[in-house]
């Protein structure tokens, strides 16, 4: 991250004057009707065919509105109602990261055979997450199973699938693979670590990252703290996104075979 030191509030102002229109756009995209096509004889509808009733274009379009959808608020926040809270828009940002990342790491691999397996592993996640949402509270899970096993059996059917989908997966492999592969985003990991540390309330993040004033107390060993958030750490993270939306929806157009406008960084 480039030193916030050397960055003018006018510079800051003009990134998200160039940046901000293009979060709306990509808002709009993901709300409008038959957003991203998935065209007959195209990567992804051999996809599709291969993990149904669990399509891979099914799976990567919530993970893109979610990532948007996050990304969008950061900018609502932000830029349209001014508010720069010290914690938020880091956890808007994580959002955005963590779901963009599934994304790209489900379509990103050459194989087919992988990109069906990534997508099987996400839904067992899903299954597993509920399951132990749902536990605790005595709801009822029964289904849990029959959901895995279906899962397993569109695996069975595809012989170069050998990874253990009901296993499912970890954010940090997805966020990982990302920051390794991505070619326009090249700090993911870095920026959905230092927004998971603002999130969790972790000391280092939100120390490390915000702008601070020092007030002395009676106890000479003891300072109060004033924090508030720092706006190039926000609007790091935020292009740490879009940066990424930019290589998913550009993976996804390859995939898709269609001819969805890009979103390109300047």
């Amino acid at each position: 991250m480039t030193d916030p030191a050397q960055i003018t509030d006018e510079q800051i102002a003009a990134k998200w004057s160039e940046i901000g229109p293009l979060i709306e756009q990509a808002m709009q995209r993901v709300g409008a009707m038959n957003e991203f096509p998935v065209k007959a004889g195209s990567s992804l509808a051999g996809d599709d065919r291969a993990s149904q009733p669990y399509q891979v274009s099914h799976t990567v379009r919530c993970c893109i509105h979610a990532g948007v959808d996050h990304l969008h608020a950061l900018k609502r926040q932000v830029v349209d109602a001014s508010v720069l809270h010290t914690m938020a828009p880091f956890s808007l940002a994580r959002g955005a990261l963590e779901n963009l990342s599934i994304a790209y790491w489900i379509l990103r691999p050459q194989r087919r055979d992988e990109r069906v397996a990534r997508t099987l592993r996400w839904h067992a996640r899903n299954v597993r997450d509920a399951e132990h949402a749902k536990a605790p509270r005595g709801l009822p899970n029964s289904l849990s199973e029959p959901y895995l096993l279906k899962i397993e059996e569109v695996a069975g059917k595809r012989s170069g699938i050998t990874a253990k989908v009901r296993d499912g997966y970890k954010s940090y492999d997805a966020v990982k693979y990302s920051q390794d592969n991505a070619v326009a985003a090249g700090s993911v990991l870095w920026a959905w670590q230092l927004c998971s540390g603002f999130a969790h309330g972790r000391p280092w993040a939100i120390l490390g990252a915000s702008d601070r004033e020092t007030y002395p107390t009676s106890d000479p060993d003891v300072v109060n703290l004033r924090l508030s958030a720092n706006p190039v750490a926000v609007q790091f993270v935020a292009l740490e996104a879009l940066h990424l939306l930019t290589d998913v929806l550009h993976t996804y157009d390859q995939r898709a075979g269609s001819h969805l406008e890009q979103i390109v960084m300047a």
